[in-house]
């Protein structure tokens, strides 16, 4: 065998060799790549799994949020409906409380004017002190001591009294739109008649007697009423003969008919 052919067995096997190692490595790193490009994938679809829970996270989170605001925004939209019927409620009483206003204040001016012809009428009256008037939170009261209309003890009315209640009654014709209640009232001290057994019955009976002359002045009957109350509602002290006085009298007040 010539030293070519033998060099060429020799070789042969080397070559072989060779060709493996580089086929093998070849392999080597295409696995390699193929494992470092696997490793992008799962990290890729990691990251995509992470995002797809964020997102059903989210949108769970803006199912509940929607809800909420579902809820919210009915309600709010009820309580625009109460607000507005609230407002309606409010404006329907402002408007009530106003034709009130406004009627509670012709009276007043219609009490006023009365009461000012009262006082004009009434001066000399007014200025000897057998009688007063005072106006009361929409009322008029007219008050006249008993020495001006009665004796002691009886209930008969005298001349100068039914001089002051005509005047009183021409005054109280021209004021439409009240009640007149006449009250009766005296000192604490004791009486007991045939007639008048207590102060009671004297009170009412001299209530009854001027509602009976304010009748036959023209007043309508339907608006008077009497009351007799004794010495139970006094406005003086009883223990002096002025305090005693001032507690035996008439009151007579108007009373608006729409009064609270």
């Amino acid at each position: 065998m010539t030293r070519q052919g033998l060099l060429a067995v020799l070789l042969l096997p080397l070559c072989g060799c060779l060709v493996r190692a580089s086929t093998y490595e070849a392999e080597v790193a295409r696995a390699q790549r193929l494992s470092e490009k696997l490793e992008l994938r799962e990290l890729d679809i990691r990251e995509f799994e992470r995002r797809i829970q964020e997102l059903e996270k989210t949108e769970e989170t803006l199912r509940l949020e929607r809800g909420s605001l579902t809820e919210e925004r009915l309600a709010l939209h009820n309580e625009l409906e109460d607000l507005r019927e609230g407002n309606e409620a409010l404006r329907e009483e402002v408007a009530r409380e106003r034709k009130v206003r406004r009627s509670r204040e012709a009276e007043i001016e219609e009490l006023s004017g009365t009461y000012r012809s009262l006082v004009e009428q009434l001066e000399g009256e007014l200025e000897s002190g057998k009688l007063e008037i005072h106006r009361l939170r929409g009322r008029l009261q007219v008050r006249a001591l008993d020495q001006i209309l009665f004796d002691s003890g009886s209930a008969r009315i005298k001349r100068q009294g039914e001089e002051v209640l005509s005047k009183l009654a021409t005054q109280l014709k021209s004021l439409p739109g009240h009640q007149i209640r006449v009250e009766g009232h005296t000192d604490n001290a004791p009486i007991a008649t045939g007639r008048y057994p207590s102060n009671w019955e004297l009170s009412v009976a001299r209530a009854a007697r001027v509602v009976r002359f304010m009748v036959e002045q023209g007043l309508d009957p339907g608006k008077l009423s009497a009351a007799g109350f004794g010495s139970h509602q006094p406005i003086a002290e009883n223990g002096t003969p002025a305090g005693r006085s001032r507690n035996r009298r008439i009151e007579i007040v108007l009373v608006p008919d729409r009064a609270d």
